[in-house]
């Protein structure tokens, strides 16, 4: 099938411009971009579980999905989510959140991007709309094998960590005579940063005190910290990677007061960590073998399988593969 220019009405022809084949008119030189139109996808929460579709239609017909739909002309992002939700399952819903942007591809020389929000019911009557074939509720543990859309788990896993982070909050992960293991609160920066080497140029210390907040709300960067006594006395920093084996949880920092060490502390922030691993589903804990015999004996005790971990300086000139 022909296409037409929107201008002249010359029949368009392909050209290699500006590093792609694109639709260009011979006549007037117009050159017709394609760009893809962005979609909107909602994790709705409704009596106690996720909201999902099951297509009626092409693409990925038969398989699972959030409410989701392209936008609109005169349509915020937020507008879109409310209106496909409402279209897909009968439900009014209310924005409460980004869980994130994502690029997807049905086929070669194709894109797009999905936006998707986190959102709760506010009335309706779940039913199925014309493009879904039915529409359920699934317990967020729970949830169907048959995806239709890559994107749509990778929010959920966003939403279930962020749920997780939420919940654990304002509750001790672990308590242990005296000591209690929590997740750190912006109220802790002064003392966590005081468990840090010393960091002698202010700019650093800003940096480090930026990158603490930023932390307290990333569920996949958790921080970590032992109070004894209402002081914070030990801190650690975790961090969870999606590998493509499964998540992986890694241990970036653990410090702990120089008058408290040898108290059990640091084996309550691991064993805190060890929690929210398994939590989260992960292989592994992970971290750096200490460089010091004491650290080594540590890590033992802790039930490490110590094995040598490779680093790549990045503060030293010259390098490089050979």
């Amino acid at each position: 099938m022909s296409t037409y220019c929107p201008r002249c009405g010359t029949p368009m022809e392909t050209r290699f411009i500006e590093g792609r084949d694109r639709e260009v008119c011979p006549s007037c030189g117009f050159i017709f971009y394609r760009n893809p139109v962005p979609a909107v996808a909602v994790v709705v929460e409704h009596d106690g579980g996720i909201v999902l579709v099951r297509r009626r239609y092409e693409p990925r017909a038969g398989l699972w999905a959030l409410p989701a739909g392209f936008m609109e002309l005169g349509e915020t992002t937020e507008e879109t989510g409310i209106r496909e939700c409402y279209e897909e399952t009968g439900l009014v819903i209310a924005i409460e959140g980004l869980l994130g942007v994502y690029s997807f591809s049905d086929r070669p020389g194709t894109s797009g991007i999905v936006i998707i929000y986190a959102a709760k019911t506010v009335e309706g009557q779940l039913k199925p709309g014309d493009d879904a074939a039915e529409v359920a509720v699934f317990p967020p543990d729970q949830l169907p094998d048959a995806w239709a859309f890559r994107t749509h788990q990778q929010a959920l896993e966003r939403w279930r960590a962020e749920r997780r982070r939420r919940a654990l909050a304002h509750t001790a992960l672990l308590e242990r005579q005296s000591l209690i293991v929590r997740l750190a609160r912006a109220a802790d920066e002064r003392e966590a940063m005081g468990l840090l080497p010393p960091l002698a140029i202010e700019k650093e210390r800003l940096s480090a005190g930026a990158r603490f907040h930023d932390r307290l709300h990333n569920p996949d960067a958790p921080i970590l910290v032992v109070e004894a006594g209402g002081a914070v006395v030990g801190m650690l920093a975790l961090s969870f990677r999606q590998t493509l084996l499964g998540w992986e949880a890694w241990i970036d920092h653990l410090h702990v007061t120089a008058g408290r060490r040898r108290q059990g502390i640091g084996q309550a922030l691991v064993e805190g960590a060890t929690m929210l691993a398994r939590e989260r589903g992960a292989r592994a804990l992970v971290t750096i073998p200490a460089d010091n015999e004491e650290g080594w004996h540590f890590l033992r005790a802790c039930g490490f399988t110590i094995a040598q971990v490779a680093v790549l300086p990045l503060d030293q000139a010259g390098g490089g593969a050979e």
